[in-house]
């Protein structure tokens, strides 16, 4: 047995026999198991992607050629194997290993993709760019990240070059996050499906030596049109190999040693089981153990349960309970069971459409809806959204059509780090016309904005929700309302806090626990502004401190000097948010917390430090 935590570098692989390669797979997933287990992580997909990892760096030079991690969180049996698994138990935590490419870790990191489908694209620079004609340049991409707009243009550019080594391989799980959708994820299914050619030619192929089975794969074309019809690939001028089983270690070698050599655009399609290897995540097929907490290994369960509900089940619940007294649509990006939204799918499925990894798609497909003056929900991750910006300004906000934007991880996100934070979605919506931009301080606030946003409002409007538990168990009452209008959460003479979320709700409690005279105010539209609160606050002259969990750039901290300026008011406007240089990295929220001054006495003492100040 090989101690994982002494791995150095790859190179040991290349003197194991395949016998030895299998117990390293199967010791692999044990390690993955019993750490995920302890740290939370992302599991099915690492557990299904071991034997082809194996493989690549069995057969590829690892000290030359690179490897492309697709979105990343398929990339911990490569941390593992370049040396990093003794950090295993720091996974995601703050100063900790990463859950994903990090090129601050390894050489071996080439790419950082926290998001989907940029690795062809990347490869394409990479290969135009690169000097050793004999390096091989290889990107692994799931068949949901492939089907996604940026990954179909990469392929289009990279099916063009010629005598190029570019190699693409698809790991085929059948699942992203949730189950793979779309017209696309059928062409795959077509793939599978013709058993009696992917019989024959897995039978060739393990007793074929190289050269007859490259000659046979030059002839396939002609012999399979009569068994399958649809091969995207091979239309955008790839050489397409498979589909084979990524299980199969010995057959994973053999595929990739026969492909080595060849010099022109390659998809090699390999079949892998999402979760291989334990029994829970095998049979998900929701993708609820995709990204797991801490959880007991002999229950699947997790190991900490709250009796909270948090943001994303409230928003949810919410529709669940609308939807029995009007009709509208939810659209969601392939988020369906992150946010929380399978029952209502499964309810009504002529309400709901999980479009995939196409955040662009659901913008306009969105915007389309509304313009039938019909009610729609567009709920994505914060991170995700930056990813349809031109849609949401030009198909939504410009031509002014009500879509109503649910946008979940609002704010730090903890152990997904920097690629996924929240910080920058209020910049991007507050540049925008016509949209209105809210967060509500609690539970029922989230309820009280989203019943506005429904029967009220007339303009698209986003409502932002924190990841994480809210201050509600259950919902009482899914018929509270409340409007845009600033509230006084406490009253005071010596400084005004002004914030949103659940930070001004902590700012409260701070404030009343400590006896502190600050006037606190609940600004829960930052778009529009509540100009007769901000008359109100600028004529006690007193400073005023706005928190925002964001980053510092087009802010309601501006919306602010700018109303004062415009109206010659004097007060100090003091800012408290993270500078746009900031990355803030992974870890859980509490620590991100403690250490970019968020935490309960970060916050008490800024507003002291601004009472002394006076």
């Amino acid at each position: 047995m090989i101690d994982l935590e002494k791995i150095k570098d790859p190179s040991f692989i290349k003197d194991l026999s395949i016998k030895e390669l299998k117990a390293l797979a199967k010791q692999i997933r044990e390690f993955l198991i019993e750490n995920i287990s302890n740290t939370g992580g992302h599991l099915s997909s690492n557990l299904g992607i071991v034997e082809l990892t194996i493989a690549l760096y069995y057969v590829f030079d690892a000290e030359k050629d690179e490897f492309l991690f697709d979105v990343g969180h398929q990339s911990y049996v490569h941390k593992i194997l370049t040396g990093r698994a003794k950090d295993f138990k720091t996974l995601r935590q703050f100063g900790g290993l990463s859950g994903y490419i990090s090129k601050s870790e390894s050489k071996y990191d080439i790419w950082e993709s926290g998001h989907s489908s940029t690795t062809i694209s990347a490869m394409s620079g990479l290969m135009l760019a690169n000097d050793d004609n004999d390096k091989k340049i290889i990107s692994i991409i799931g068949d949901s990240s492939i089907v996604n707009g940026v990954a179909l243009e990469g392929l289009n550019f990279l099916g063009q070059i010629k005598g190029k080594n570019s190699i693409v391989i698809l790991n085929d799980n059948k699942m992203g996050i949730s189950k793979s959708v779309g017209a696309l994820s059928k062409v795959f299914s077509k793939l599978r499906r013709g058993k009696f050619f992917r019989a024959i030619k897995t039978g060739l192929n393990k007793i074929l030596p190289a050269f007859i089975s490259r000659f046979f794969h030059q002839i396939k074309r002609g012999i399979k049109g009569f068994i399958q019809q649809d091969n995207i690939f091979e239309d955008l001028g790839f050489d397409y190999y498979g589909p084979y089983d990524g299980n199969d270690l010995k057959y994973c070698i053999k595929v990739l040693q026969k492909i080595k050599k060849t010099n022109e655009p390659l998809v090699i399609h390999f079949q892998t089981k999402k979760g291989k290897g334990y029994i829970h995540s095998e049979e998900d097929a929701q993708g609820h153990y995709h990204g797991v907490p801490p959880f007991n290994i002999e229950t699947g369960k997790p190991k900490n349960v709250n009796s909270e509900l948090s943001y994303s089940q409230i928003v949810s619940d919410y529709l669940l309970n609308k939807r029995k007294e009007q009709e509208f649509y939810v659209v969601n990006p392939a988020m369906k069971s992150g946010a929380n939204l399978d029952e209502f799918a499964r309810l009504y499925p002529n309400n709901f459409f999980d479009v995939g990894i196409a955040e662009e798609h659901a913008a306009v497909m969105s915007a389309g809806i509304a313009l039938r003056e019909k009610n729609v929900f567009l709920l994505m991750y914060s991170t995700f959204s930056q990813r349809a910006y031109d849609q949401i300004l030009n198909d939504i906000a410009r031509t002014d059509l009500k879509v109503i934007f649910g946008i979940d991880r609002a704010g730090i996100v903890g152990e997904d780090g920097s690629t996924h934070q929240g910080l920058y979605d209020v910049s991007m919506f507050m540049a925008m016309p016509n949209i209105v931009v809210t967060m509500p301080k609690d539970g029922k606030e989230a309820i009280g904005l989203l019943n506005y946003a429904l029967n009220v409002e007339k303009h698209p409007i986003v409502i932002r929700y924190p990841r994480g538990l809210s201050d509600l168990t259950k919902i009482d009452d899914y018929s509270y309302q409340c409007d845009l209008s600033w509230d006084i959460l406490n009253d005071g003479n010596k400084c005004i806090a002004i914030g949103y979320g659940t930070d001004i709700a902590r700012i409260a409690r701070i404030v009343n626990e400590k006896n502190l005279d600050v006037m606190v105010v609940n600004a829960k539209s930052l778009k529009p502004i509540d100009l007769n609160m901000l008359h109100k606050i600028f004529n006690k002259n007193i400073p005023i401190i706005i928190f925002e969990q964001i980053i510092s750039s087009g802010t309601l901290y501006h919306k602010c000097l700018e109303f004062k300026e415009v109206n010659n008011y004097s007060s100090k406007v003091i800012k408290h948010s993270f500078d746009c240089d900031t990355i803030i990295p992974h870890g859980s929220i509490k620590d991100v917390y403690n250490n970019y001054g968020l935490s309960d006495s970060a916050l008490e003492n800024r507003i002291k430090e601004v009472l002394g100040n006076d």
